[in-house]
Formats: C-alpha cells, sequence, structure tokens
C-alpha cells in the first residue's frame, strides 16, 4: 500500500502538537504561518505575461487570421511557445481559434 507524503505544513502541524516548549511552540506556528501566506500566493511569470501581451497586439494589429507558424516566425520563437501561450490566452477569451474546412488545412487565429 503506498503512503501518502505529508505536506511541510502538515509536518509543522505535528511537531508543534507534540511540543513541550511554549516558546519553541510559537516559533514553529510563526513558521507554518508564514509557509501557508507563501503557498497561496499565485506564481506570475512576467515574461510569460509580456510575451503574450506581444501576442495580443500583434494578432490584433495583423489584417487576415494568422497560423502558429506565421506568428512563430515573426517572433523567431518555436512553434510550440506560440501553441502554449495562444492556449493560454483562448482560455481567458482573449483569442479565438479558427478552425481550418478541411483536415490538412490550418488553424487559424484572431482577437476575440
Amino acid at each position: 500500500m503506498a503512503e501518502k507524503k505529508m505536506t511541510q505544513v502538515q509536518a509543522l502541524e505535528i511537531a508543534v502538537a507534540e511540543m513541550a516548549n511554549d516558546e519553541a511552540r510559537e516559533v514553529i506556528a510563526g513558521m507554518i504561518e508564514k509557509r501557508k501566506s507563501v503557498s497561496r500566493k499565485p506564481r506570475v511569470n512576467k515574461e510569460a505575461e509580456a510575451f503574450r501581451a506581444r501576442l495580443v497586439e500583434f494578432i490584433g494589429a495583423a489584417e487576415a487570421p494568422l497560423t502558429n507558424a506565421e506568428i512563430a516566425a515573426h517572433f523567431k520563437v518555436k512553434p510550440q511557445k506560440v501553441s502554449n501561450n495562444i492556449a493560454v490566452l483562448e482560455k481567458a477569451g482573449a483569442v479565438k481559434r479558427i478552425r481550418a474546412e478541411k483536415p490538412s488545412g490550418k488553424d487559424t487565429f484572431v482577437l476575440a
């Protein structure tokens, strides 16, 4: 049977419960609160956010819908980087995917 892993916060809470020294208990309790507040903060990748902003600007300025390859060529990045960031923008509702009519066609993107 596989054992369930314990988080750092859970381990610290157990240590506090078993501690006899009041001063040490207060120090550890403070560490727990600090750890809880740190783990709740969302991570923000500023570089990725800046790239997504440039993507939206570029797609918005385009006269026609753009393919993933066209966008990647413009920014001189791998198509996978564009694809990953377009997926985030689609989920946020900033970019709309236009599905290709033919199976061999390529999807294009426009602002939503």
